[in-house]
């Protein structure tokens, strides 16, 4: 399958070309985070999934953010490739391999993808992962909580319900651990803590606006009391919210959302009848996993596993958080 680079998703023109290995030099003493000299001591690949929704693209978006803060060229310092399956980020990982990285920064398209990350480690290259896990050694894996993300909705919700009332709890099993880990982790804390609320399953076929539309309009068909949804994603809260307003329903009040789309905080900033807000799962994280990445190219030692928690944003604080520029 024809490799697309990142520059593809932000129609960036970008010049520079590959070089077939990588050489090694002492450690800098620049930090993660801070500019950084044009020259690295290896080339950082990068693997991510093609922009197919917003939380994808908004990846994308911190990766380029994050390798020019760092001052590193593309084709000498970094090189990002973007894959549509999991056999073309497989054969991405092998382009990686074959061009010489020190090390891959790896954002998987599932779980699938073990057998060609264990190819990463094989080749003595040191392997950053993100987000979801695979099934080999790691040099280091950055995340966000997701059981962080229910339980910090759940307490938002259960206080301002005053411990009573009914929440919608919506799960997405084709999501898997994401799904599990955010839904379980909600239902953990309102069952200790919110005993008197009452908790409705209803179900998501995927992150998207649609499958939130979907969903709600079944919701709001069987249920005729609903005071608030905890939605585990923002694009699907989106969907929520229309049909929500769609069937002019009044009792509910509150809609959560997880993850930090610019889409989202429009509404958290701007809805007047319903109460919007999220917990973040910022794309953002990405650059952390590539500073960490850039870090082990000078030296340094690393934590081998970061986990970044959620902030809860609501109409309060969202004007922190509105970036213009986001893809997502």
């Amino acid at each position: 399958m024809k490799k697309k680079v990142f520059a593809a998703i932000l129609s960036i023109a970008m010049v520079g070309g590959l070089l077939a290995g990588c050489t090694s030099s002492s450690g800098s003493s620049s930090t993660a985070g801070s500019a950084a000299s044009t020259e690295s001591s290896g080339l950082i690949g990068i693997s991510i999934p093609s922009a197919d929704h917003g939380w994808t693209a908004g990846a994308a978006y911190y990766a380029q953010q994050k390798v020019e803060e760092l001052g590193l060229k593309e084709g000498t310092g970094y090189k990002i490739l973007t894959s549509d399956s999991v056999n073309d980020q497989a054969n991405d990982i092998d382009e990686l391999i074959s061009m010489g990285c020190s090390q891959i920064v790896l954002l998987p398209q599932n779980d699938e993808v073990t057998t060609a990350a264990q190819k990463i480690v094989d080749a003595g290259i040191e392997l950053v992962v993100f987000d979801r896990k695979v099934d080999v050694e790691t040099t280091a894996y950055v995340a966000g909580d997701n059981p962080a993300i229910g339980t910090e909705a759940a307490k938002y919700l259960g206080e301002a319900l005053n411990g009573k009332g009914i929440i919608a709890v919506m799960s997405a099993p084709s999501l898997g651990s994401v799904s599990v880990e955010r839904t379980q982790a909600f239902e953990d804390e309102m069952k200790a803590n919110y005993p008197d609320i009452e908790l409705v399953e209803v179900t998501a076929e995927a992150f998207t606006q649609e499958a939130g539309l979907t969903m709600a309009t079944d919701m709001l068909t069987t249920y005729s009391q609903i005071d608030a949804v905890y939605s585990i994603d923002d694009e699907p809260s989106l969907g929520i919210l229309q049909a929500i307003q769609e069937a002019k329903r009044t009792d509910i009040k509150y809609i959560s959302g997880g993850g930090g789309a610019q889409s989202w905080y429009d509404k958290i900033q701007n809805e007047k009848d319903i109460n919007c807000f999220t917990e973040t799962y910022s794309p953002s994280m990405l650059g952390d996993a590539i500073a960490v990445a850039y870090d082990l190219s000078q030296g340094k030692d690393v934590e081998a596993e970061t986990i970044i928690a959620p902030t809860t944003v609501d109409s309060s604080n969202v004007a922190d958080y509105l970036d213009a520029d986001s893809p997502y």
